[in-house]
């Protein structure tokens, strides 16, 4: 399960900024304008469609319910989220890399491993 920092989750958020401005968009309303009626600021609105600010539960519901749509076209599976990593044949990807680079890499790697390994 993806802990509340993990970029996977920041994802999800995005998507759902995305997905409520696309919706908000089609419904022709401003962000000032889907405010009013949640009782936010318009730069709230800005800040979740930017996926910079988590909404609670509640206010997806009454965005959905306000531009007229099923709450469940705001939220993305997880999945959809996640963009699969291209991690296969590392080394061969990085054959043509300067020292520096691989260095990096590995480097970067080693240090994810050792942070999924301390959570188990």
């Amino acid at each position: 399960m993806p802990q509340p920092d993990d970029p996977q989750v920041d994802r999800f958020y995005a998507s759902v900024g995305d997905r409520i401005r696309d919706a908000r968009s089609a419904a022709r309303l401003t962000q000032a304008e889907l405010a009013v009626p949640l009782g936010l600021a318009r730069s709230s609105i800005a800040n979740i469609e930017g996926g910079r600010q988590r909404l609670p539960l509640h206010v997806v519901v009454l965005i959905a319910e306000t531009l007229n749509i099923n709450v469940s076209e705001l939220l993305p599976e997880m999945r959809e989220s996640q963009p699969a990593p291209e991690l296969n044949n590392i080394d061969e990807q990085l054959q043509d890399a300067d020292e520096s680079s691989r260095d990096f890499v590995e480097s970067a790697l080693a240090h994810l491993i050792g942070k999924s390994e301390a959570k188990e």
